[in-house]
């Protein structure tokens, strides 16, 4: 019986082919050994306004439509759309987009919703009894932006407790419209235009301090409280925000409204 059926010249064709599939093996094993794997693309981790946009984490609203509005209940930031009416929820602390509601919220915290409906106000499910144009849920009462007189501009800000309707104080009667209320460590923020005068101010647990742009926005970021002013005619469709510290406000440098860094 033959053995060994391959002829001399077989048998070395066998060995170089041999050679060749372990001489292609160790250069693609080192070439894709060696090679640097590709780096991830960044995610934006911050929340900011640029021209008319706001950049949410990886998410971005146009918010050149009047009506459409950004508010911060930290650790919430609240989208408002009321052409679609929806609100998109985010939490800054996980960085993400928690939920989508369909209402437009006034405001949010901890499950808890604060939003118009016809003539009047919810807090979740109870009536409060009162039209907010503007609303923070600040523990058991819920500061309520609403008109000094029904026919005029003129509003104010009063303290209601959802769970007794009739129990309402009056906190602060604006000398023309308040744009803003926050509560940010304990203390009141109100922002405001006199109507007389065109003048901003934004109060500060009582303490009225005069301001050099709108205040479309109070919020808390980095534990110290700000406000952001965004395109308007009222101040030249230009964009900037400002700290709030000891009484006076800092513009703060850069092109970009950071909400959350």
């Amino acid at each position: 019986m033959e053995l060994n059926p391959l002829t001399q010249s077989q048998r070395r064709l066998l060995q170089l082919g041999v050679v060749l599939l372990v001489a292609l093996f160790l250069i693609a094993y080192f070439f894709f050994m060696g090679k640097k794997p590709s780096e991830p693309v960044q995610k934006n981790q911050t929340v900011y306004v640029q021209n008319s946009t706001l950049y949410a984490f990886e998410d971005t609203y146009s918010l050149k439509d009047y009506s459409d509005k950004v508010s911060v209940h930290f650790p919430y930031l609240l989208v408002t759309k009321p052409e679609i009416n929806t609100t998109y929820i985010y939490n800054l602390v996980q960085k993400k987009k928690e939920k989508e509601v369909k209402q437009t919220l006034l405001d949010y915290i901890d499950n808890n919703q604060l939003y118009t409906k016809g003539k009047t106000t919810f807090y979740n499910d109870k009536d409060i009894g009162t039209l907010c144009e503007n609303g923070f849920i600040n523990g058991e009462e819920i500061l309520c932006v609403t008109k000094f007189d029904v026919n005029g501009a003129q509003n104010m800000l009063v303290a209601i407790n959802p769970n007794v309707q009739k129990q309402k104080r009056s906190i602060y009667i604006s000398k023309g419209i308040i744009t803003d209320v926050v509560v940010i460590n304990g203390k009141t923020y109100i922002g405001e235009i006199d109507t007389n005068t065109h003048k901003n101010h934004i109060i500060v647990d009582k303490a009225s301090v005069e301001v050099p742009n709108i205040i479309n926005l109070i919020y808390q970021m980095n534990e110290k409280p700000y406000f952001a002013a965004f395109k308007s005619e009222l101040n030249q469709n230009t964009e900037s925000f400002y700290l709030i510290e000891d009484n006076q406000v800092t513009k703060q440098d850069g092109d970009k409204i950071y909400l959350f860094k």
